[in-house]
């Protein structure tokens, strides 16, 4: 049987001489392998497509157990050749990638995972974004898009507004905020904690509510930036289970 999908190319690597076994995402499927027989020979069928930050559109058929698929064409919908330019850029956008390779969505959650990532790096090819965040700000609202809501908005105890606190406390178990006043008041927060200034909140708030596109217009003081990377990092570490360290992810 043969079908065909747009696909993200995330990872490429070679078997037997001419033949390709590409790590794809796609809206359908999520995170799987594919092989491209003949792929690094071929002069007509994989023109440009097998190289990891790709857009494609691959034309797929299963073999005859259903045990694996292969890659009959491909036609690039998108190289992303700005981003491939900058060194720095192109080091977000891989970092996005191999989130998303080592996070391996599930097909129910394939299309919110492959929309944010296609998202990002459109974003990261139109725009030159200043600083580092913006693979901080993918895992965040990817945590944020498969389920795991923070409730930034007010004291989970009180109800105070986010904007009236001073020296919040975050619950990165929960995802609730704990105001000042209320810590005071009970004898703990539940698991793992952070302190952090309410610019923290309305900066995370504001990502939880909008979409990639919009992240260019984000400024962040230096501290605030500083704090919300390391918010964020507690809180998909727990949640998704991935942690970067020394250069790379790593299950926890």
């Amino acid at each position: 049987m043969r079908s065909s999908e747009k696909a993200l190319v995330l990872k490429v690597g070679r078997f037997r001489e001419v033949d390709a076994w590409v790590r794809l995402l796609t809206p359908t499927q999520g995170v799987f392998n594919a092989f491209a027989f003949g792929g690094f020979r071929s002069r007509r069928r994989f023109v440009g497509c097998l190289d990891p930050l790709n857009l494609v559109l691959f034309s797929f058929s299963a073999n005859k157990t259903g045990t694996y698929q292969s890659l009959e064409e491909g036609s690039l919908i998108n190289g992303f050749f700005e981003i491939k330019k900058n060194t720095a850029v192109l080091g977000q956008a891989v970092n996005c990638l191999e989130f998303v390779r080592l996070m391996d969505p599930s097909p129910q959650d394939a299309r919110i995972v492959f929309d944010l990532l296609l998202e990002t790096l459109e974003l990261l090819e139109e725009t030159l974004p200043q600083g580092d965040m913006i693979p901080f700000l993918f895992r965040a609202k990817a945590a944020f898009e498969l389920g795991y809501r923070p409730a930034f908005e007010e004291c989970a105890s009180c109800g105070t507004a986010a904007e009236g606190m001073k020296s919040p406390l975050v619950s990165v178990e929960s995802g609730q905020v704990v105001c000042a006043a209320c810590q005071s008041g009970r004898k703990a927060v539940d698991g793992v904690v952070r302190r952090v200034s309410p610019g923290v909140l309305r900066s995370l708030e504001w990502i939880r509510t909008t979409r990639p596109a919009d992240w260019a217009r984000l400024s962040m003081p230096a501290d605030v930036a500083r704090q919300s990377r390391r918010l964020i990092e507690a809180f998909v570490a727990y949640h998704l289970g991935l942690q970067w360290e020394n250069g790379y992810f790593k299950k926890v």
